[in-house]
């Protein structure tokens, strides 16, 4: 059975062979038709490259569109992180590999070009003429090398950016749930307590409903703005739909009172409609808050912070409930 290593290594060599840039969605498809070579893409690939055929970067997006566009969408999420994270993987360790040995071939390099007047004023001329084809042939592989290496490079770059993407909300910029989770652990580590909050807007759907899906998207943009304003030490991220997550480095009492801070400042705000400048009215939300442990489970304490959400607002909503 062949490992992922083993076709990782294939797709790129297929890559390089087919003249296409090793993107994350050229690698996707060279990785998809190589490990499975019996799939819908794995026979569209191979009925397009027969005959020795050269697929062309239009024909590879429309294969990314047609077989890896909507499988990704439908992927549950731990099978798109492990994609990721191997993917991940092998563009930093061949960007290790291609760096390492360009940094050898130059050091050989140079080694040559020292010893180079001695060799060229040797009586056997025929070394020399050997020792001379060797340096420009090891010249070229470096060249060749550091083309790679930028190349990978750039690869690793592209790969960072899909993962900052991944953690972050498209519609306010505000972490997303796994933005918020990968934050934790720096979170954790610093010293003195934790607080977690869990906010829902007031009466949020009534905007919407009233209004439009548009000018509900940007009161949640303009909420997740008033939020960073109010709350600068604090991790603000939208946890779904109107709900969004705080969480800083407090004492409970003081994350409340950083709450009931945020929540007036945000009631406070005037906001009006952009066609008409007709008045919204108060923008408010209902916050529940609670302490997390430094070995306490998040998810145990974001429950806690539901339960106490919940309370506020059947206790009248626009209310910051602590426990």
């Amino acid at each position: 059975m062949r490992t992922a290593k083993d076709i990782s290594e294939s797709a790129l060599d297929f890559l390089a062979d087919q003249r296409l840039e090793p993107s994350p969605k050229n690698y996707r498809i060279a990785f998809a038709a190589h490990e499975t070579p019996g799939s819908a893409i794995g026979r569209a690939v191979a009925a397009l490259t027969e005959g020795g055929v050269r697929i062309t970067q239009a024909r590879a997006d429309e294969i990314y569109a047609r077989f890896l566009d909507r499988a990704a969408a439908e992927q549950p999420a731990g099978v798109r992180d492990a994609a990721f994270a191997a993917i991940r993987h092998q563009a930093l360790r061949l960007a290790d590999l291609a760096t390492s040995a360009s940094a050898l071939t130059g050091g050989f390099n140079r080694d040559l070009e020292g010893c180079l007047p001695d060799i060229e004023n040797a009586e056997t001329v025929t070394l020399a003429e050997l020792v001379i084809a060797t340096l420009a042939r090891s010249q070229r592989a470096e060249e060749e090398l550091k083309a790679t290496s930028g190349k990978v490079e750039q690869l690793r770059e592209e790969l960072e950016s899909v993962r900052e993407d991944a953690e972050r909300d498209a519609l306010t910029g505000l972490p997303n749930r796994r933005g918020i989770q990968a934050q934790l652990p720096a979170v954790k580590r610093k010293p003195g307590a934790i607080f977690v909050a869990l906010c829902d807007l007031v009466s949020f759907k009534t905007y919407n409903d009233r209004y439009g899906h548009a000018v509900g998207d940007r009161v949640l943009k303009a909420v997740a703005a008033s939020l960073n304003e109010a709350l600068p030490d604090c991790i603000v991220g939208r946890w779904g739909g109107e709900e969004f997550l705080i969480m800083g480095s407090s004492e409970l009492q003081k994350g409340s009172e950083l709450l009931e801070h945020a929540k007036n400042q945000l009631g406070n705000r005037q906001f009006k409609l952009r066609d008409s400048d007709q008045p919204l009215g108060r923008i408010t939300f209902s916050a529940g808050v609670t302490a997390l442990a430094k070995d306490e489970d998040f998810a145990a304490a974001v429950e806690r912070a539901d339960r106490l959400l919940y309370q506020a607002k059947g206790a009248g909503r626009d209310r910051v409930f602590a426990g």
